[in-house]
């Protein structure tokens, strides 16, 4: 049988595992544990025909890895037409940036388009003005009667249309002129998608002649300086119309820092991007338009408005060409915003048939549920915890990040992000951290860090993992990380509940969501988790420590960040979006503030162990 190696053909014997080919042939490849498994270290990348991942891969490996085709040699088996790519090739690191459905895609529908006309010159016996000219040019291309422009574009058309004998290309979207340029040259026309989050936002520049990705930035959202999550912005939102003034030029500032990055780095003026599609939650998204947040806070959490919005660049404030189109994904509910209608369309190859649960996991998590013929959704307070605040020494994924975690007898080891020290611990090490604290028995079913005095501690601690508990300012803490100097990387009692909190919450609002479907776990066709976190996530880790009902690890699978890639979808094809803002209303919200069932599940999803239901 043959495969492929690094574009090499390879030879593999009946029976033969990967690894022993691989190590047959001196191919480049880490092989601690001599194929036992245990290590996690003789990463592969299959680019054809990879298997299902095993039991063994799923406790290894992250949910992004595995969504790469990342796999461990010594669980796979050969088959004719495999491709792998091994050694420095083979190893998948943690993506920078954001994961999208494609780098380029079809932009036909896109919305803007560009007409080429030649006007009539004026004579004596001709004295129509210079925008009669234009309009009935342009309403015989584009058989429409109700063209409109605006203000600035009809100052400087006398000028510009005779610049180049009055031949001139004008930009539109539906009926309106965006803007008119001299000569029927093509113009560079750009979009650009854009995911505003409570703690980060993103920008993807494309072209939209041809559906191109560009470029992409991301930084901190600049609201995170009044608060971490969306509660504490919207009390800060609610003192007054200064403070509300604040967090919308907090956001609108970071947003034009990054299209100024991405045009910078493009060779454009962001003059030439005609078209913005915005998600977010719906906090984010009123703060994005400076409306009034308050009543977000009160039951039973009204908001200003959930519609699908159209403006012009120039009332939003964004440093786009002032006529540009910037459309806001509506709403579903309080705390159900248009991220998650995003996270819908940017899945919706997952979601096709069926029924499926979507989980956004984040400070505030959301939930969406589908039957084949209904639909439900949900929003529940996970709190900061999974992106690092609130924990003593939490930490965005970024460089010193604490992001793996195995915990053996005798010792334990860490994954840091771009090597070196630890400086901190980013959310999907905390719920490994968990995960492996609790089956080496440093923990307990509750949480509760292990009294290394206690007999029967010591009957079953090893000696080595009980001499990592020590007694700190926030009761025990277990070291994850010995550091020169003492400043040692510790989760502490504190840290454990603050997990614990944020891991209750939302393994309840899955339960409550099933209750009311009238579904179980096992009726559900596949789990897709989005967002940037859940793809670094491992996601036999999420299930052991209760964070999502146990089901089986074949069906849990990962939409990378699907909101970012559902605004990309409505940023090219304007047909897309129109299909998700009639879907939107057949949405069922569910509110668990002030639910019964919510509270019941929510205490009793508390325990760092399986949730069977």
């Amino acid at each position: 049988m043959q495969i492929k190696v690094n574009s090499e053909h390879l030879s593999v014997a009946e029976g033969e595992s990967l690894l022993d080919a691989l190590l047959r042939c001196s191919q480049p490849l880490t092989n601690v544990c001599n194929g036992h498994g245990t290590c996690g270290k003789c990463k592969v990348q299959i680019t054809a025909c990879a298997p299902e991942p095993t039991e063994i891969e799923y406790q290894k490996l992250s949910a992004g890895e595995l969504a790469a085709g990342a796999r461990l040699a010594c669980q796979v088996k050969p088959q004719a037409g495999m491709a792998i790519n091994c050694g420095e090739n083979g190893y998948v690191d943690r993506k920078e940036g954001l994961l999208f459905a494609a780098d380029q895609a079809d932009s036909e529908f896109c919305g803007i388009q560009q007409v080429y006309v030649t006007l009539d010159k004026p004579t004596l016996q001709d004295e129509r003005s210079d925008w009669e000219r234009l309009w009935t040019k342009l309403r015989a291309s584009c058989a429409t009667g109700n063209l409109k422009i605006g203000l600035p574009e009809m100052q400087t058309l006398a000028p510009v249309i005779r610049q180049e004998e009055f031949s001139v290309t004008a930009v539109l979207w539906d009926e309106c002129i965006l803007d008119i340029f001299p000569g029927t040259e093509p113009i560079p026309v750009y979009g650009v998608a854009i995911d505003i989050g409570t703690t980060n936002i993103a920008v993807a520049l494309y072209n939209l002649a041809n559906g191109t990705m560009v470029r992409l930035a991301a930084a901190e959202n600049g609201q995170t300086r009044y608060g971490a999550d969306v509660i504490s912005r919207i009390e800060m939102a609610s003192k007054g119309p200064d403070k509300r003034t604040l967090l919308r030029e907090a956001v609108t500032g970071t947003i034009n820092g990054l299209i100024t990055k991405v045009c910078n780095t493009a060779g454009i003026a962001g003059s030439q991007i005609f078209k913005a599609v915005i998600v977010g939650n719906t906090t984010m998204h009123h703060l994005f338009l400076g409306l009034d947040v308050s009543y977000l806070a009160l039951s039973p959490f009204v908001s200003v408005c959930n519609a699908a919005l159209e403006f012009s660049a120039d009332e939003t404030g964004l440093a786009l060409h002032p006529q540009a189109r910037v459309i806001l994904f509506p709403n579903v509910g309080g705390f159900v915003g248009g991220d998650t209608l995003g996270a819908v369309l940017g899945a919706e190859e997952l979601l096709a048939d069926g029924r499926h649960l979507l989980i956004d996991i984040g400070t505030n998590c959301e939930l969406y549920l589908q039957d084949g013929v209904k639909m439900w959704a949900c929003s529940t307070a996970a709190g900061p915890a999974f992106e690092g605040a609130g924990i003593t020494y939490g930490m965005r994924a970024q460089p010193g990040a604490i992001e793996r975690v195995h915990i053996d007898r005798q010792s334990v080891e860490v994954s840091v992000i771009g090597g070196g020290a630890a400086t901190g611990i980013c959310g999907s090490g905390l719920i490994e951290a968990v995960q492996q604290m609790r089956l080496a028995g440093v923990i307990n079913q509750y949480g509760a860090i292990s009294d290394p005095a206690d007999p029967e501690v010591q009957a079953d601690l090893a000696p080595a993992l009980a001499a990592r508990i020590r007694t700190g300012q926030q009761g025990r803490e277990f070291v994850l990380a010995y550091n020169a100097g003492g400043n040692d990387i510790v989760l502490s009692q504190y840290d454990l509940s603050q997990l614990q909190l944020a891991k209750g919450a939302v393994c309840a609002g899955i339960r409550t969501l099933l209750n009311i479907a009238g579904l179980r776990i096992e009726d559900i066709d596949s789990v897709v988790l989005a967002g940037t976190f859940a793809t670094h996530l491992n996601l036999a880790s999420t299930l052991d420590i209760g964070l999502i009902p146990k089901m089986g690890l074949h069906k849990l699978k990962t939409a990378g960040n699907a909101a970012h890639a559902g605004a990309v979808k409505a940023l090219l094809d304007k047909r897309a979006f129109d299909r998700l803002w009639r879907q939107a209303d057949s949405i069922q919200h569910i509110e668990l503030g002030g639910s019964a069932t919510f509270s019941m599940y929510f205490m009793d999803s508390m325990c760092i162990e399986p949730c069977e239901i």
